[in-house]
């Protein structure tokens, strides 16, 4: 009755505070009832060694559970900070940092290990590097991921296998701390910035967006690692910004994985010019200007109000060659933005902290413009439809091209699974032969009801093996996998970056072993340049099963597993029998320039690419084609015949190359003229494909993915883009970037399961080339190109 008991306060005990861990509940439930058993052993028997025994046994059993139980009251943990001023999205990886103090007379080596939850609620922990703590405290770092919005933080103190401290940190809307949703907006701006915190402010109450403003020089020992910045959507900074030599790299790497960087610069052209910042940006101020007329400025946002002023404004002056000038006048940039990888910097040559910017009636729709957040704007004031994100229940579970990637993975030929349809038609058979079938023979053919006894369990049995028996039939494989990658080989930058997602058929239940590593095929590496590689666990921005948008934590009847601390493996991944397992692995990697391309690719200013390109790869890029601008750039063969893959060595000419338009070779788009000879008009009829959110294509998937913005987003494909919008590489075809899409065969991540190489049944990957264009100022006067509408 005791030990029942005990179990009983135990459970609640677990949920009810996030701190079950240290099982001090358990202690203390087990004592008084310990207690408890001993006074009516007591008062019961007569027998001096029994009332003894059942005083001894429950005290030392108490008294063991406390010497394990409780946590060293010499060790503390002090002043933690999570995320980006207390903010991070769930998905995403976020800081962590926390100063741990210790007491103790004999300094310690101690271990820190965060704990976090998965989507589907098991423990995940990671551990940090060993300290040697003291009574001044140190200051541990460190990075991590959640996979519910509700789950908590919790950190744990080490001393060997013994924890010795514990700080659980709550995570809901109701305090400091709050995970929020993948489409939320966290913004990050130096000291005041009244066009951006009013573009905020405007879109808290007209958008379903959640939007948090952090303060930049509240955050500059924070950002030691880019992976800390991955919730951020944009950074803003003025001309004398100049942050610590970490909190630059930080920004550098994260704008050079898709982040939005904005600089004001005004008058401070020497300062950007001598910061910090200045050794990697790819646009930078030529002089310092004084500017009398800022009509450029007004009319780069539709509908403002002009802007007035007596006198002039310090500005800086760009050279328009450096990047796609936003806005002018009488010929000098007064906004230009270039891409840096597949991020953006954007520069204005004015502080948008000091009149007439600062007041200017028009300065939060000018503070989106330079953020380059047009559609967020759009979908705010209900200019973009938003109805595939405002449905109700969604009948295929799939709102995300995040979570149609997943179900492409999780779909195996040769172990078929039955719809909804089919278990729904047999419970409807079950349900027949129990009822109506079995009371009409019972009572009309044989006439004895009393044999439903007997028949109902002949019935539920013979159910349950046919079930069973079928079941097992079905799911008779051996442990399988499927991969599907991507490659952005981004030649300027020179870097790759690899993104690959694993699925594994387990035949068992069992705890996995999962180890990644890289081999140069195809595209040469070095390992020792590998910038990071992190594997973990696969989002789901979904509100359905599995998704990270459910309600709830840690589950405690889950096994909880373990991120290898060179983030390069998983330990004790749980998988149940005849089910899968997802984890995806993230990497970079420098390249040596020509090694996969050779390129040299002009734009004379029309919009049309020219040049050449020479392939340079060991495998065979298959399905392929060039995007630029508004245009898709293929070989020219006969449609009778497949498309020729590009080969070691093979060039590409693109004055024989054919063209379309972009948006309508990704959306199928057709046109039909209809010719009318009476009236001597025509017409034309343009029709596209309707996107399959099911379809279980991985090139179809990563192709629309890579250019969803160009190909309207969500009002065309009816899903979000949430988890993989850095993926999004539309918005450097206007930056003068050309990308060269195509299928390896061969992945370049290799994942081992228990040991052994995945035993991959299918592996998709898809590559993606960027490539730097120069390009020719546009003269006005010129007359155009007869090529500029050529489509064949």
């Amino acid at each position: 009755m005791c030990h029942c008991l005990s179990i009983v306060v135990y459970q609640y005990a677990k949920f009810s505070s996030p701190v079950w861990r240290n099982i001090h509940s358990f202690v203390f439930a087990h004592f008084l009832f310990g207690i408890f058993n001993v006074s009516l052993r007591f008062i019961h028997s007569s027998n001096h060694l029994t009332r003894l025994l059942s005083f001894a046994i429950p005290l030392l059993c108490s008294l063991v559970l406390c010497g394990v139980g409780i946590a060293d009251e010499k060790i503390s943990i002090r002043n933690a900070q999570v995320g980006i001023d207390g903010h991070f999205r769930v998905g995403c990886w976020a800081s962590i940092k926390f100063t741990v103090v210790d007491l103790a007379d004999l300094p310690r080596t101690l271990t820190p290990i965060i704990r976090t939850v998965d989507p589907d609620g098991h423990g995940v922990t990671s551990t940090l590097p060993e300290i040697l703590a003291g009574s001044d405290g140190v200051r541990v770092q460190g990075i991590f991921r959640s996979g519910k919005v509700e789950a908590p933080v919790s950190i744990e103190i080490l001393d060997g296998d013994k924890i010795v401290a514990q700080q659980a940190i709550r995570v809901d809307k109701e305090n400091a701390v709050q995970c929020l949703r993948q489409d939320a907006q966290i913004w990050i701006l130096d000291g005041d910035q009244p066009a951006f915190e009013a573009a905020a402010s405007d879109l808290k109450k007209n958008s379903k967006h959640t939007f948090h403003v952090a303060n930049l020089r509240s955050l500059d020992q924070e950002m030691t690692d880019a992976r800390s910045l991955d919730s951020v959507s944009l950074i803003v900074l003025n001309g004398d910004t100049n942050p610590p030599e970490t909190t630059a790299s930080a920004i550098r790497d994260w704008t050079r994985r898709g982040g939005r960087l904005v600089i004001c610069v005004g008058g401070d052209v020497d300062q950007i010019q001598s910061g910090t910042l200045s050794s990697w940006l790819p646009v930078q101020p030529r002089e310092k200007i004084e500017i009398r007329n800022l009509t450029g400025i007004s009319q780069l946002v539709p509908g403002s109000s002009p802007l007035r002023f007596l006198g002039t404004v310090s500005g800086a002056r760009f050279r328009a060659t450096d990047g796609t000038v936003i806005a002018s006048e009488l010929g000098h940039p007064l906004a230009i933005r270039n891409a840096y990888g597949v991020g953006t910097v954007t520069m204005i040559g004015l502080r948008l902290d000091q009149k007439p910017l600062s007041t200017w009636n028009s300065r939060a729709e000018l503070a989106i413009i330079l953020a380059g957040l047009e559609s967020i704007w759009k979908e705010a004031i209900g200019e973009q439809q938003a109805a595939a994100f405002d449905t109700g229940l969604n009948p295929t579970g799939v709102t995300d091209l995040q979570t149609q990637l997943i179900h492409t993975l999780d779909h195996y030929e040769n172990i078929p699974r039955p719809s909804y349809l089919v278990v729904l038609g047999w419970s409807a058979v079950l349900i027949l032969l129990i009822g109506p079938i079995d009371y009409f023979i019972m009572h009309r053919l044989i006439g004895r009801p009393q044999y439903t006894w007997f028949t109902l369990p002949i019935w539920l049995t013979a159910m349950t093996l046919w079930s069973f028996s079928s079941t097992s039939a079905t799911n008779k494989a051996e442990l399988q996998a499927k991969q599907i990658e991507l490659l952005d080989v981004d030649l300027t930058v020179n870097k790759i970056r690899g993104r690959s997602w694993l699925n594994f058929y387990s035949p068992e239940t069992r705890r996995n072993t999962i180890e990644v590593d890289l081999q140069s095929i195809s595209i040469p590496t070095n390992e020792n340049s590998v910038d990071y590689l992190s594997t973990s666990w696969i989002e789901r921005p979904e509100f359905s099963y599995r998704g990270m948008y459910r309600s709830g934590g840690l589950d405690t009847q889950k096994p909880t597993y373990r991120l290898r601390m060179d983030n390069r493996g998983i330990e004790n991944f749980p998988t149940r029998v005849w089910s899968t397992g997802s984890v995806a692995s993230e990497w970079e990697v420098e390249i040596n320039p020509g090694t996969f391309v050779e390129a040299n690719l002009n734009d004379p200013g029309t919009g049309r690419l020219t040049g050449t390109l020479t392939y340079r790869g060991d495998q065979e890029l298959s399905e392929w084609f060039i995007a630029y601008g508004n245009f898709a750039y293929f070989p020219k063969s006969s449609r009778r015949k497949t498309q020729q893959s590009l080969k070691q060595g093979d060039t590409f000419d693109l004055r024989t190359a054919r063209s379309n338009m972009l948006r309508g070779v990704l959306t199928g788009q057709t046109q039909t003229s209809i010719f009318n000879d009476r009236a001597e008009n025509k017409f034309a009829n343009i029709s596209r494909e309707e996107y399959d959110s099911l379809s279980r294509e991985p090139y179809r998937v990563l192709r629309t993915l890579s250019f969803h913005e160009m190909i309207s987003g969500s009002s065309y494909t009816k899903l979000g883009n949430e988890s993989l919008d850095d993926a999004d590489l539309s918005k450097l075809l206007e930056l003068h970037r050309a990308v060269l899409v195509g299928k390896f065969s061969t992945p370049i991540t290799k994942f081992a399961i228990n040991g052994k190489p995945a035993p991959c049944v299918e592996q998709d990957v898809v590559v993606r080339v960027i490539l730097s264009v120069e390009f020719e100022l546009t003269d006005v006067d010129a007359p155009p190109d007869p090529s500029l509408l050529k489509t064949n």
